[in-house]
């Protein structure tokens, strides 16, 4: 008898157990992000303030940019408000990873390393990397081996170029990570830097109506754009996908695109690539 009481009190916790799990989740517990948004009549997008033409805050105090134009067509087309959240390259992933923000559309490069922390949409913004140098003083990327050059702290460029110059022999890169990209570009100006690796848009726009900057030909790595998301939520995932796919082939995503990057705008970018689009 005392045996059996014994193990009263155990079949007891293990039969509440089974029971608890076989009840309804919690409100909310397990919710995707596209429920929360939908609930809550607005998304929290994260976007870059420092990168123009893609994103950044003008003189007046309003988001401006191509990444800026997306994100707000993704949510007029969710029906539902935009909160823009400032972040940088070096918070764009830990953001997302702590549920600060929604989707991150922050002019973020897909890769498999990122992609190891966060989840990505469909590519929507084709580029290449390479340096910005000093008028007649550099002519190719081989010429920079060695040298001291500027990268972005957190940018894929950092191990794009160190895996560059390895693969061409080069000796092991001497590099200065900078959180400011006006800083970088300026100690490019006064010597501190022999070049400043780049995507080539940001270069572009960085180095307009200075005679005295030019970029390298050639590419160190390809870019691919991707809108960060949270991990292992397919429903808001293919929520993106589907609206990205649609401003796509509606012509929608050619406009933002032309308005910022296009023959007339300020920075000039062809087209590098095609969205991927299903059936």
């Amino acid at each position: 008898m005392k045996l059996r009481h014994r193990w009263f009190p155990l079949f007891n916790v293990v039969a509440l157990a089974v029971l608890a799990a076989c009840q309804p989740a919690a409100p909310g517990a397990g919710q995707s992000t596209y429920d929360k948004v939908m609930a809550a009549g607005v998304v929290r997008a994260g976007i870059r303030f420092d990168n123009p033409p893609l994103s950044y805050i003008d003189e007046s105090g309003n988001w401006v940019g191509f990444d800026v134009d997306l994100a707000n067509e993704i949510a007029r087309r969710l029906g539902v408000r935009i909160e823009q959240v400032k972040v940088d390259e070096t918070t764009r992933i830990s953001f997302l990873q702590e549920g600060k923000i929604d989707l991150a559309v922050t002019s973020m490069n897909h890769t498999r390393k990122r992609d190891d922390a966060v989840d990505f949409s469909v590519t929507y913004f084709w580029d290449n990397q390479t340096f910005l140098v000093r008028q007649g003083e550099y002519d190719s990327l081989q010429d920079l081996f060695g040298k001291k050059v500027a990268l972005n702290a957190g940018s894929s460029a950092i191990d794009a170029w160190k895996k560059y110059s390895a693969e061409r022999g080069g000796p092991a890169p001497e590099i200065v990570e900078f959180t400011d990209k006006v800083a970088a570009v300026q100690a490019l100006r006064d010597g501190a830097v022999e070049g400043y690796a780049e995507d080539g848009v940001t270069l572009l726009a960085l180095a307009a109506g200075d005679p005295n900057l030019v970029l390298l030909p050639g590419s160190i790595n390809r870019v691919q754009y991707g809108i960060g998301l949270p991990v292992n939520d397919s429903k808001w995932r293919d929520t993106i996908n589907y609206t990205l796919q649609e401003l796509w082939q509606d012509g929608t995503y050619r406009r933002i695109y032309d308005r910022w990057l296009g023959p007339d705008a300020a920075v000039t970018l062809p087209l590098g690539g095609e969205m991927e689009v299903w059936p």
